[in-house]
Protein backbone atom coordinates (compact mmCIF):
# COMPACT_ATOMS: atom_id res chain seq x y z
CA UNK A 1 0.00 0.00 0.00
CA UNK A 2 1.44 3.11 -0.82
CA UNK A 3 0.19 7.16 -0.69
CA UNK A 4 1.17 9.56 -3.06
CA UNK A 5 0.34 13.35 -1.58
CA UNK A 6 0.87 16.35 -4.39
CA UNK A 7 2.73 18.88 -2.48
CA UNK A 8 2.69 21.34 -5.54
CA UNK A 9 0.00 24.07 -4.06
CA UNK A 10 1.91 23.85 -0.46
CA UNK A 11 4.90 24.64 -2.47
CA UNK A 12 3.50 27.80 -4.24
CA UNK A 13 1.78 29.19 -1.12
CA UNK A 14 5.01 29.01 0.48
CA UNK A 15 6.89 30.37 -1.90
CA UNK A 16 4.15 33.45 -1.99
CA UNK A 17 4.48 34.41 1.61
CA UNK A 18 8.27 34.00 0.79
CA UNK A 19 7.71 37.02 -1.92
CA UNK A 20 5.27 38.86 0.39
CA UNK A 21 7.81 39.00 3.70
CA UNK A 22 10.46 39.84 1.02
CA UNK A 23 8.88 43.01 -0.44
CA UNK A 24 7.36 43.64 2.59
CA UNK A 25 11.20 44.15 4.31
CA UNK A 26 12.20 46.16 1.12
CA UNK A 27 9.25 48.62 1.72
CA UNK A 28 9.97 48.47 5.61
CA UNK A 29 13.42 49.48 4.78
CA UNK A 30 12.43 52.24 1.80
CA UNK A 31 10.82 53.52 4.22
CA UNK A 32 13.46 53.90 6.65
CA UNK A 33 15.92 55.39 4.19
CA UNK A 34 12.93 57.94 3.15
CA UNK A 35 12.82 59.39 6.75
CA UNK A 36 16.52 59.24 7.26
CA UNK A 37 17.45 61.05 4.30
CA UNK A 38 14.46 63.65 3.92
CA UNK A 39 14.69 64.31 7.75
CA UNK A 40 18.46 64.94 7.16
CA UNK A 41 18.15 67.36 3.98
CA UNK A 42 15.36 69.36 4.68
CA UNK A 43 17.12 70.01 7.78
CA UNK A 44 19.92 72.12 6.32
CA UNK A 45 17.77 74.39 4.36
CA UNK A 46 14.86 74.59 6.90
CA UNK A 47 17.85 76.50 9.22
CA UNK A 48 18.91 78.66 6.54
CA UNK A 49 15.72 79.66 6.45
CA UNK A 50 15.34 80.84 10.36
CA UNK A 51 18.81 81.61 10.68
CA UNK A 52 18.58 84.10 7.80
CA UNK A 53 15.01 85.42 8.38
CA UNK A 54 16.20 85.83 12.17
CA UNK A 55 18.71 88.00 11.32
CA UNK A 56 16.66 89.95 8.47
CA UNK A 57 13.87 90.48 11.62
CA UNK A 58 16.43 91.59 14.87
CA UNK A 59 19.35 93.52 12.28
CA UNK A 60 17.83 95.17 9.06
CA UNK A 61 18.10 98.16 10.22
CA UNK A 62 21.28 98.24 10.76
CA UNK A 63 22.34 96.26 7.27
CA UNK A 64 23.40 97.48 4.19
CA UNK A 65 21.34 96.35 1.14
CA UNK A 66 23.96 94.14 -0.32
CA UNK A 67 23.95 92.25 3.41
CA UNK A 68 19.83 92.31 3.08
CA UNK A 69 20.19 91.13 -0.29
CA UNK A 70 22.39 88.36 0.55
CA UNK A 71 20.53 87.12 2.92
CA UNK A 72 16.99 87.08 0.74
CA UNK A 73 18.74 85.45 -1.57
CA UNK A 74 19.84 82.52 0.81
CA UNK A 75 16.04 82.48 1.60
CA UNK A 76 15.26 81.63 -2.01
CA UNK A 77 17.87 79.33 -2.48
CA UNK A 78 16.79 77.42 0.44
CA UNK A 79 12.87 77.11 -0.44
CA UNK A 80 14.02 76.22 -4.13
CA UNK A 81 16.05 73.52 -2.79
CA UNK A 82 13.39 72.10 -0.61
CA UNK A 83 10.88 72.72 -3.76
CA UNK A 84 13.07 70.26 -5.59
CA UNK A 85 13.38 67.96 -3.37
CA UNK A 86 9.44 68.07 -2.77
CA UNK A 87 9.21 67.25 -6.45
CA UNK A 88 11.66 64.50 -7.08
CA UNK A 89 9.79 62.66 -4.04
CA UNK A 90 6.56 63.14 -5.89
CA UNK A 91 7.88 62.28 -8.99
CA UNK A 92 9.58 58.73 -7.38
CA UNK A 93 5.40 58.58 -5.79
CA UNK A 94 3.79 58.70 -9.58
CA UNK A 95 6.30 56.40 -10.87
CA UNK A 96 5.20 53.84 -8.38
CA UNK A 97 2.01 54.57 -8.91
CA UNK A 98 2.44 53.92 -11.96
CA UNK A 99 0.71 57.05 -12.82
CA UNK A 100 3.46 59.12 -14.37
CA UNK A 101 2.67 60.93 -17.96
CA UNK A 102 4.56 60.57 -20.96
CA UNK A 103 3.51 62.47 -23.52
CA UNK A 104 6.63 62.38 -26.60
CA UNK A 105 6.35 65.42 -28.58
CA UNK A 106 8.68 66.81 -31.33
CA UNK A 107 11.37 68.81 -29.78
CA UNK A 108 14.03 71.17 -30.87
CA UNK A 109 16.73 69.03 -29.58
CA UNK A 110 19.85 71.52 -29.87
CA UNK A 111 17.77 75.03 -28.74
CA UNK A 112 17.10 72.22 -25.72
CA UNK A 113 19.73 71.12 -24.92
CA UNK A 114 21.93 74.37 -24.99
CA UNK A 115 19.10 75.93 -22.61
CA UNK A 116 19.75 73.44 -20.02
CA UNK A 117 23.56 73.81 -20.52
CA UNK A 118 22.97 77.87 -19.71
CA UNK A 119 21.03 76.78 -16.90
CA UNK A 120 23.60 74.59 -15.55
CA UNK A 121 26.35 77.12 -15.41
CA UNK A 122 23.36 79.99 -13.81
CA UNK A 123 22.95 77.73 -10.72
CA UNK A 124 26.62 77.92 -9.95
CA UNK A 125 27.78 79.74 -7.68
CA UNK A 126 30.76 82.39 -8.27
CA UNK A 127 33.53 80.16 -6.75
CA UNK A 128 32.42 76.70 -8.44
CA UNK A 129 32.29 78.81 -11.90
CA UNK A 130 35.43 79.98 -11.89
CA UNK A 131 37.38 76.65 -11.79
CA UNK A 132 34.35 74.31 -13.66
CA UNK A 133 33.53 74.91 -17.21
CA UNK A 134 30.64 72.85 -19.45
CA UNK A 135 31.41 71.62 -23.28
CA UNK A 136 29.04 71.56 -25.42
CA UNK A 137 28.75 69.75 -28.46
CA UNK A 138 25.77 68.14 -30.40
CA UNK A 139 26.64 66.55 -34.10
CA UNK A 140 23.94 65.80 -36.16
CA UNK A 141 20.62 66.69 -36.38
CA UNK A 142 16.72 65.69 -34.95
CA UNK A 143 14.28 67.81 -35.86
CA UNK A 144 12.08 64.48 -35.95
CA UNK A 145 13.08 63.14 -32.87
CA UNK A 146 9.99 62.79 -30.45
CA UNK A 147 10.36 63.05 -26.96
CA UNK A 148 8.62 64.04 -23.44
CA UNK A 149 10.00 67.47 -22.90
CA UNK A 150 9.38 67.61 -18.98
CA UNK A 151 11.16 63.69 -18.31
CA UNK A 152 14.10 64.60 -20.54
CA UNK A 153 14.24 67.62 -18.61
CA UNK A 154 14.57 65.55 -15.24
CA UNK A 155 17.35 63.42 -17.21
CA UNK A 156 19.81 65.84 -18.33
CA UNK A 157 19.28 68.70 -15.58
CA UNK A 158 19.81 65.71 -13.04
CA UNK A 159 23.11 64.57 -14.84
CA UNK A 160 24.19 68.20 -15.27
CA UNK A 161 23.67 68.62 -11.87
CA UNK A 162 25.65 65.60 -10.25
CA UNK A 163 28.21 66.52 -12.63
CA UNK A 164 28.74 70.30 -11.17
CA UNK A 165 28.41 68.44 -7.85
CA UNK A 166 30.42 66.18 -7.57
CA UNK A 167 33.55 68.09 -9.27
CA UNK A 168 34.59 70.30 -6.19
CA UNK A 169 37.81 70.82 -7.68
CA UNK A 170 36.62 71.81 -10.64
CA UNK A 171 37.51 70.47 -14.57
CA UNK A 172 35.50 70.23 -17.26
CA UNK A 173 32.00 69.19 -17.72
CA UNK A 174 31.14 67.70 -21.05
CA UNK A 175 27.36 67.10 -22.28
CA UNK A 176 27.77 65.67 -25.92
CA UNK A 177 24.71 64.56 -28.14
CA UNK A 178 25.28 62.43 -30.97
CA UNK A 179 21.85 62.25 -33.69
CA UNK A 180 21.96 58.88 -35.30
CA UNK A 181 19.57 57.36 -38.10
CA UNK A 182 17.48 55.96 -35.22
CA UNK A 183 18.03 57.24 -31.92
CA UNK A 184 19.55 59.90 -29.95
CA UNK A 185 22.83 59.28 -28.14
CA UNK A 186 23.67 61.54 -25.02
CA UNK A 187 27.13 61.69 -22.73
CA UNK A 188 27.28 63.48 -19.49
CA UNK A 189 31.04 63.09 -18.24
CA UNK A 190 32.75 65.07 -15.25
CA UNK A 191 36.36 64.96 -13.95
CA UNK A 192 34.66 65.05 -10.82
CA UNK A 193 35.76 62.35 -7.41
CA UNK A 194 34.45 58.96 -9.52
CA UNK A 195 32.76 56.30 -7.02
CA UNK A 196 34.21 53.04 -6.05
CA UNK A 197 33.29 49.85 -8.61
CA UNK A 198 31.06 47.98 -6.24
CA UNK A 199 29.13 51.15 -6.11
CA UNK A 200 28.17 51.24 -9.38
CA UNK A 201 25.73 48.18 -9.72
CA UNK A 202 23.15 50.12 -7.09
CA UNK A 203 23.36 53.56 -8.18
CA UNK A 204 20.24 53.93 -9.57
CA UNK A 205 18.20 51.81 -6.61
CA UNK A 206 15.85 54.68 -4.31
CA UNK A 207 17.76 56.72 -1.85
CA UNK A 208 20.79 55.06 -3.04
CA UNK A 209 24.35 57.27 -2.82
CA UNK A 210 27.68 56.07 -3.56
CA UNK A 211 30.12 54.74 -0.45
CA UNK A 212 32.44 58.15 -1.45
CA UNK A 213 30.04 61.41 -1.28
CA UNK A 214 31.18 62.56 2.25
CA UNK A 215 29.64 65.56 3.37
CA UNK A 216 28.31 66.73 -0.46
CA UNK A 217 24.27 66.76 -0.12
CA UNK A 218 22.04 65.05 -1.73
CA UNK A 219 18.83 62.58 -1.05
CA UNK A 220 19.24 59.29 -3.49
CA UNK A 221 16.70 60.45 -5.63
CA UNK A 222 17.93 61.64 -9.10
CA UNK A 223 18.87 58.93 -10.53
CA UNK A 224 16.13 56.87 -9.75
CA UNK A 225 14.32 59.34 -11.60
CA UNK A 226 16.56 59.60 -14.50
CA UNK A 227 16.38 55.43 -14.58
CA UNK A 228 12.44 55.32 -14.59
CA UNK A 229 12.23 58.60 -17.12
CA UNK A 230 14.71 56.64 -19.49
CA UNK A 231 12.89 53.42 -18.98
CA UNK A 232 9.39 55.18 -20.32
CA UNK A 233 11.43 56.83 -23.52
CA UNK A 234 12.20 52.63 -24.14
CA UNK A 235 16.01 54.22 -24.01
CA UNK A 236 19.00 52.63 -22.18
CA UNK A 237 21.65 54.17 -19.65
CA UNK A 238 24.91 53.10 -18.69
CA UNK A 239 27.82 54.35 -16.44
CA UNK A 240 31.28 54.38 -16.39
CA UNK A 241 33.26 55.91 -13.38
CA UNK A 242 36.83 55.52 -12.61
CA UNK A 243 37.74 56.76 -8.36
CA UNK A 244 39.20 59.66 -8.40
CA UNK A 245 38.91 60.56 -12.10
CA UNK A 246 35.44 60.86 -13.11
CA UNK A 247 31.99 59.77 -14.02
CA UNK A 248 30.51 59.37 -17.42
CA UNK A 249 26.32 58.34 -18.45
CA UNK A 250 25.71 57.06 -21.59
CA UNK A 251 22.30 57.48 -22.56
CA UNK A 252 20.59 56.04 -25.52
CA UNK A 253 16.84 57.25 -26.67
CA UNK A 254 15.03 56.11 -29.64
CA UNK A 255 14.35 59.12 -32.26
CA UNK A 256 10.55 58.18 -31.93
CA UNK A 257 9.55 57.33 -28.65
Amino acid sequence: MSFISDITQRKQAEEDIRETLEKQRELNGLKSRFVSVTSHEFRTPLATILSSAELLKYYSDRMPLEERISFLDNIESAVARMTHMIDDILLIGKSNAQKLEFDPQPLPLRAFCETLVDESRASMDPETAAKLGIDFRMTGEANDARFDEKLLRQIFSNLLSNAIKYSPNGGRVFFGVACRADEVEFHVADQGIGMPKEDVARLFETFYRASNVGTISGTGLGLSIVRRAVKLHGGTIKVDSVLGTGTRFIVNLPRVA
